[in-house]
C-alpha cells in the first residue's frame, strides 16, 4: 500500500521515514527534506496529484491548515487520512487524527513543553531558575511545561478553573490561581498561555508587569492580543509548531509510529 506525506514541517520528513524503514512505500509532497527521503528509497513528486495517485493512505500536515483543505477534494472515496486537527472537509474518509490519540497527544505535550522552555530561554533576559513563571491553563501541555519549568528551579503558578486539575497543581507543589482574578500580577517574569481562547486581552495585559515575556502556544489566533502588546511595547511571542521547530526528528517519529501501528492494526498491506 503507498502513502502519501504531503506538506509540513521536518516533523513529516522523519514521519516519512519511519514509514520508510518500516517497509512502507511512500511518496512524498511539498516536504522539504529531500535528501533523507531519497536516502531511503521514498519518492519525491512535483505535484500533489502525482503524490496522491495510487495511494489509499495520505498523511496530512501538522496541523492540517486551511490550505490544504482542498486535497479532500482529490482523494479516492476509500482513502484513509491522517492529520492533527483534521477539519471537517475529510468526515466523508476514515479519518485518524493525530490530536486524539492519548499516547501522542501525550508525547507531543513534552515536546511542546522543552520548546516553550527553548524559546522562554530565547526571549528572557533572566535565568528561568529563580523566575517566576505563569502557566495559563492546565491541560496536557500546560501540565507538562509546569513540570518542566518547576524543574528547573522556576517558582510556578497556574491559572487554572477547574477544582480537579487546581488540586493537582497543589499537589504537585505549585501555586494556583484564578483566571487573573487579582488585580496585579506584575510578579511574573514569564507568562505561558495554553489555552486556545482569548484569556490575555488588553485588561490581564495590563496587570502584568512592563518586562514579562509572553509566551502563547496556543493554536490560531492564540489567546493573546497581540496587536495591543505590540501597541504596549510587550514581548510576546506567538510559538506555534514548537515540537517541529526543536524535535523534529523524534516527533515525526512518534507521528510514523502511530500511522504504521494503525495500519498494521487494520490489515493494510505495505505493497
Amino acid at each position: 500500500m503507498n502513502v502519501a506525506v504531503v506538506g509540513g514541517d521536518l516533523r513529516q520528513c522523519y514521519l516519512a521515514g519511519e514509514l520508510l524503514r518500516r517497509g512502507y512505500v511512500v511518496k512524498t509532497y511539498d516536504v522539504a527534506c529531500e535528501g533523507i527521503i531519497e536516502e531511503l528509497g521514498g519518492r519525491i513528486c512535483r505535484s500533489l496529484g502525482d503524490a496522491i495517485e495510487g495511494c489509499k493512505v495520505v498523511v496530512l500536515p501538522t496541523p492540517v491548515t486551511g490550505e490544504w483543505t482542498y486535497v479532500s477534494e482529490l482523494l479516492p472515496h476509500d482513502a484513509i487520512v491522517f492529520g492533527w486537527n483534521v477539519p471537517k472537509e475529510f468526515d466523508a474518509f476514515l479519518v485518524y487524527d493525530f490530536g486524539k490519540m492519548e499516547e501522542v497527544a501525550l508525547r507531543n505535550a513534552i515536546a511542546t513543553a522543552e520548546g516553550t522552555l527553548a524559546e522562554a530561554v530565547k526571549y528572557g533576559k533572566i535565568n528561568i531558575t529563580g523566575s517566576k513563571c505563569l502557566v495559563v491553563g492546565y491541560g496536557r501541555c500546560g501540565r507538562e511545561i509546569a513540570a518542566i519549568f518547576r524543574g528547573i528551579g522556576a517558582n510556578v503558578t497556574v491559572a487554572e478553573r477547574n477544582k480537579s486539575k487546581r488540586d493537582d497543581v497543589l499537589f504537585h507543589g505549585m501555586d494556583v490561581c484564578n483566571m487573573f482574578e487579582r488585580e496585579d500580577f506584575s510578579e511574573y517574569d514569564f507568562v505561558i498561555n495554553t489555552v486556545p481562547a482569548r484569556v490575555l486581552g488588553r485588561r490581564e495585559i495590563d496587570k502584568l508587569g512592563k518586562n514579562a515575556v509572553i509566551i502563547d502556544i496556543a493554536s490560531v489566533p492564540g489567546g493573546t492580543d497581540f496587536v495591543y502588546c505590540k501597541e504596549a511595547g510587550r514581548v510576546a511571542i506567538h510559538s506555534l509548531g514548537l515540537p517541529g521547530k526543536y524535535s523534529p526528528k523524534t516527533s515525526g517519529e512518534i507521528l510514523g509510529h502511530a500511522v504504521a501501528g494503525i495500519l498494521e492494526t487494520i490489515n493494510i498491506d505495505r505493497k
